[in-house]
């Protein structure tokens, strides 16, 4: 107990006591004419008296209310969650809940605290990338159970998780998610000549040359290229999770900025006409020999395979998204403006061109230092 003399000569005195319902500590406090004795004794009796009846007036509150679990309220906000996402956002979703849910289905949503989500995010061996989505992924859920009324208050607000630290490692990483346009030629080189490849190899050129991601590319459709002006238009994405050969689910794009129509080079248009020439669908462009969707795992598997040829000694790990990085470092290469990258590639934010894909290449270094070799004062 501690007390603090008031202006009008009172005096006011304080109790601190943890709140096991709210999970965190709060305070009372009573007003007596002075800090005797006498009264510091009364202010205890009178402080402990209020505590207890907070404490007595919250549970009787809640053994009222019949809490539903962490499941059923799980249940329910995915059936409005599952309407504001896609599909194949909705499955990525699901599975970062899955052990938040082994861990807390069956408790009542109200005994949820943040130190119960922290010490879950914590003890699993997760990226610190991948514990922050998942943290926004809970936030999420509890905001729903919050507005709704089931909760108080949102508890992964005072969940705490440690800053990553960037290593020479991790930079390196992240500065070798593109490959130039030498290791792209010695790519293609190589799964032209095997042969057996000819429509996936033609996939990893188009991507190459146009920025597009995977799924845009599987949505294209005939009636979306203009031969004529050499433009392409970008309307949909594939639904890729779960959906494969000549079941297509055609869903809008990632965001509204990835609606755009795109410019075409002429092997960009020497590449379509293959695939009109060797028709294999009348609606779809980008398919295998028998005319199903390329699956995204093929497609990938293969491209890694290929990959290996190089020499590898940034340790890169090759995934078909890096395609679409080095489209981007190309442009940047080229020196065309940030902006025009930003609408060619349907993104909103120049922070993301800048942080993530702005990489200056060996031949802009090259290109410095040529400049200032050059220059005399």
């Amino acid at each position: 107990m501690f007390y603090k003399k008031l202006d009008n000569g009172k005096y006011r005195f304080f109790e601190k006591f943890y709140d096991d319902n709210k999970k965190k500590w709060r305070q009372v406090s009573v007003t007596l004419n002075s800090k005797s004795r006498v009264s510091q004794s009364e202010a205890k009796i009178r402080l402990n008296e209020k505590i207890e009846k907070t404490i007595r007036f919250v549970n009787d509150k809640n053994q009222k209310r019949n809490f539903p679990t962490v499941q059923e309220v799980y249940d329910e906000w995915r059936i409005v969650r599952n309407e504001e996402i896609k599909p194949s956002s909705v499955i990525s979703e699901e599975q970062g809940f899955t052990k938040f849910l082994r861990s807390f289905a069956d408790k009542k949503i109200n005994l949820v605290s943040a130190k119960d989500v922290q010490g879950l995010l914590m003890k699993t061996k997760l990226t610190s990338s991948t514990r922050k989505l998942r943290k926004t992924y809970y936030s999420l859920f509890f905001k729903y159970a919050h507005t709704v009324g089931y909760i108080e208050d949102n508890p992964i607000k005072n969940v705490v998780l440690p800053k990553s630290i960037k290593t020479l490692a991790s930079i390196q990483k992240n500065q070798n998610k593109f490959l130039d346009k030498y290791e792209m030629k010695k790519i293609l080189s190589e799964s032209y000549g095997d042969g057996r490849y000819f429509r996936r190899t033609m996939v990893y050129e188009f991507l190459f040359l146009t920025g597009l991601r995977i799924g845009e590319l599987l949505a294209l459709q005939w009636e979306d290229v203009n031969f004529e002006n050499r433009t392409l238009s970008v309307r949909h994405t594939l639904n890729i999770q779960g959906i494969q050969g000549k079941k297509r689910e055609l869903l809008s794009p990632k965001t509204v900025h990835s609606y755009r129509t795109i410019s075409l080079n002429t092997r960009c248009v020497e590449i379509l006409q293959n695939f009109h020439t060797d028709l294999k669908d009348k609606k779809f462009i980008f398919v295998d020999d028998r005319g199903d969707t390329f699956s995204r795992m093929t497609l990938g598997v293969y491209f890694q395979k290929i990959c290996a040829t190089l020499d590898n000694k940034t340790s890169r790990s090759f995934t078909l998204h890096m395609l679409r990085h080095s489209h981007i470092s190309l442009l940047v290469e080229l020196g065309i403006p940030i902006k025009t990258i930003m609408q060619r590639v349907g993104h909103a934010d120049e922070k993301m061109i800048l942080q993530v894909y702005s990489h200056v290449t060996e031949k802009m270094n090259d290109d410095l230092v040529e400049k200032l070799n050059d220059f005399i004062l």
